[in-house]
């Protein structure tokens, strides 16, 4: 099959192909009517076109990288583990459509070196269940115009984006009236100011929340007989809480898009929003408004 090239897309558009280059490439410096930039980018996307990454990189001195970093550890729960492999999985399939290319980068967490993903000169960064203690570290190498968003993480600054869960509506639907038998029971994340914000969103004592890292943690939550009723957030965790019959009502919050997990007597509540979806969709807006820290709205809730 040929290959289409930016000429096809010209003819097609009844444009030049200078304009073409213009609306792919992303060339910030040109005016050019909103209607004809998305059906160039219509046409594109049915024609199957194909950036020519390198011609890309000289015409405008963009890369067409996008970074993903995550920690390392050797503590990975496996419920983690697969969330960020289904999330990167969903936005890379999204980069590669739109002629980006993924760079994933692993960080070691007691010794975060990014000399060369830095050298990589990246358009834009996802970082992905930000540790606090190395954030700060980290985000200094890409503030200066590189868009850097969280994900699963949050920060009181108005410079980085956030995407996360709407875990408020979401325990809203799975708190009962009486919550005097109720426990809360969450994955652990290593974003203390996320963690506060989901605990937040519950009237429970601090002895009625269970932070699960490791699968030993649960023992405490299924050990106390006051509690009938379980909330989980994770439904691999919420999978194996609900094979211990330790309680009478499970409602578990699916945050791995994997519901089928659980049995059909668990209360499954499901996000609507693609959460990859989201980072992308701020991505290209943050790429196109350099002003982005001006923004008001810095957190970004997936219901």
């Amino acid at each position: 099959m040929k290959k289409t090239t930016m000429k096809d897309i010209a003819i097609r558009a009844n444009v030049s192909v200078a304009t073409v280059s213009y609306v792919l490439n992303r060339v910030d410096n040109q005016t050019i009517p909103e209607k004809t930039r998305r059906q160039i980018l219509e046409l594109a996307e049915e024609l199957h076109y194909i950036p020519n990454l390198a011609a890309r990189s000289l015409a405008n001195q963009k890369t067409g990288l996008v970074g993903v970093l995550v920690h390392r550890s050797k503590q990975l729960p496996y419920w983690k583990l697969h969330a960020q492999l289904a999330f990167i999985h969903t936005l890379e399939q999204r980069l590669t459509a739109a002629g980006y290319h993924t760079l994933l980068y692993s960080l070691d967490t007691d010794n975060p070196s990014l000399d060369i993903i830095v050298e990589r000169k990246l358009e834009a960064v996802f970082f992905i269940d930000a540790q606090d203690a190395s954030f700060y570290s980290i985000s200094r190498h890409f503030v200066e115009g590189i868009p850097l968003i969280l994900i699963d993480s949050m920060i009181e600054d108005k410079l980085f984006k956030q995407v996360v869960f709407n875990y408020r509506s979401a325990l809203e639907k799975a708190l009962p009236d009486d919550l005097s038998q109720v426990c809360l029971i969450m994955e652990g994340f290593n974003n203390s100011l996320l963690t506060r914000y989901i605990r937040s969103c519950v009237p429970l004592s601090d002895d009625a929340v269970f932070e699960i890292r490791e699968l030993q943690d649960l023992l405490p939550a299924m050990d106390q007989q006051r509690f009938k009723q379980a909330i989980v957030i994770n439904e691999f965790i919420g999978s194996y809480v609900e094979k211990s019959g330790v309680f009478g009502h499970l409602s578990v919050i699916c945050t791995c898009n994997a519901p089928q997990m659980l049995g059909e007597r668990v209360d499954k509540i499901l996000f609507q929003g693609d959460k990859a979806e989201v980072a992308f969709e701020l991505m290209q807006e943050l790429l196109y408004h350099s002003d982005y820290s001006e923004q008001e709205n810095n957190c970004y809730y997936v219901d």
